[in-house]
């Protein structure tokens, strides 16, 4: 049964597609002053808001072509509303709206939000893989993204997430390795999938050329998945991973003095 979320991904696709469409001289919907008009005019029209935002008083903390996040003490939110809604009357407009109570960024396509009622969103690196008709998923130890999040929205310790999962496809790295790869002489393939291991030493390397497979070090080929958890996984590898993730994210450790943030999108 298709869902309203079904539909509306569809034609985003659909939409997206279109547009994309306009700026190819192979196209019948080959239009470039279309194209920039949307992409000039949607780009000004967000500056604008940005803009009216912050002489209200409110602060942009990020922003990109989608829409911007803004921080907002629970009781100025009428205030807050009343100037998106001047903007959309302006503009012709209008904007979707999700609340965050806590906001964890890398950079703008890069973070971990909270929603009020404590479900979470990743963003990005942090993000769980999505099989697509364009692509394979990537997984990168995705552990660590899991103990992060466990330790920011309910403090459990680091190690503890890590030590207590026994599921080995959330340690694995998968990567593509143009030309194929190789490890201690063995051929392993063009796609490949490894964990970090204590037994393991040296790097996996470019079969082609014998440069090294980046951020590769202490990798153990897992290219068959087994029936046990090994029992050399190189647990502080994947803790100072996770830690190295909090410093990104700019995680503190005190609370945040205001109250919620907001993900405000217009949507075009």
């Amino acid at each position: 049964m298709k869902t309203n979320d079904d539909v509306s991904g569809s034609l985003k696709i659909v939409n997206n597609g279109a547009f994309g469409k306009l700026g190819s001289k192979w196209s019948v919907l080959f239009a470039p002053d279309l194209m920039i008009q949307g992409t000039i005019g949607g780009q000004l029209s967000l500056l604008m808001l940005i803009e009216m935002v912050e002489r209200a008083g409110f602060r942009v903390v990020s922003a990109n072509t989608d829409g911007i996040v803004i921080i907002c003490p629970t009781d100025e939110e009428d205030a807050l509303a009343a100037v998106i809604a001047k903007w959309e009357r302006l503009t012709g407009f209008e904007t979707e709206e999700t609340e965050y109570s806590a906001l964890y960024s890398r950079d703008v396509n890069n973070y971990i939000a909270v929603k009020p009622d404590g479900s979470v969103k990743k963003k990005g690196a942090y993000a769980e893989p999505k099989i697509v008709a364009s692509s394979w998923p990537s997984p990168l130890n995705e552990v660590c993204s899991d103990a992060v999040v466990e330790y920011v929205t309910k403090g459990v310790p680091i190690f503890k997430t890590i030590h207590a999962c026994r599921d080995i496809r959330r340690f694995v790295t998968i990567r593509t390795v143009k030309g194929g790869a190789v490890k201690d002489g063995k051929y392993l393939g063009k796609a490949i999938r490894w964990y970090y291991s204590t037994d393991a030493s040296g790097s996996i390397n470019y079969k082609l050329n014998g440069n090294k497979v980046a951020r590769s070090d202490g990798a153990k080929p897992l290219m068959e998945l087994p029936d046990a958890f090994p029992n050399d996984v190189d647990y502080d590898w994947y803790i100072r991973e996770a830690e190295s993730i909090l410093i990104d994210i700019g995680y503190r450790s005190e609370r945040p003095t205001l109250d919620q943030h907001l993900l405000l999108a217009p949507v075009i």
